[in-house]
């Protein structure tokens, strides 16, 4: 699903803090790679970039690279700890850089903690789902 022009957003943030509830970290979206994530990534496990490809990522039907995800019901990303932080952090995609300043799904006012305090609303009360395991 495309993420609608900035415009209509249906709230503004300015400012953001991470609260970590792992909840952009889970979920029916994928993490599409760019070359140089794939680079950095690489380096940092080890790898080869065309082993690293191999381990840690598939290919979507219109060609992109994106992170596996670890198996689990939620659909949790490669990188998320079970503290909801990520492993990569300091060399994490330019997808990840992006939320939520740059882009965010529809429901992401439902599910982001640190969303939900910019906008002075309580702790998400329902986690990140996929179409998969409802």
């Amino acid at each position: 699903m495309a993420t609608p022009p900035e415009t209509e957003w249906p709230y503004a943030v300015s400012e953001f803090e991470c609260h970590r509830c792992g909840n952009c970290c889970r979920g029916d979206g994928d993490v599409a790679l760019t070359a140089d994530d794939v680079a950095r990534l690489a380096a940092h496990a080890g790898l080869e970039v065309e082993a690293y490809v191999a381990r840690y990522t598939w290919r979507r039907e219109d060609g992109a690279v994106c992170l596996i995800d670890q198996g689990d019901a939620l659909r949790s990303c490669v990188y998320l700890t079970p503290e909801n932080t990520c492993q990569v952090h300091a060399i994490k995609p330019t997808q990840c850089v992006g939320f939520p300043m740059k882009w965010r799904p529809s429901d992401a006012l439902e599910i982001c903690a640190g969303l939900r305090a910019a906008a002075g609303l309580p702790y998400p009360t329902r986690r990140t789902m996929n179409r998969r395991t409802g």
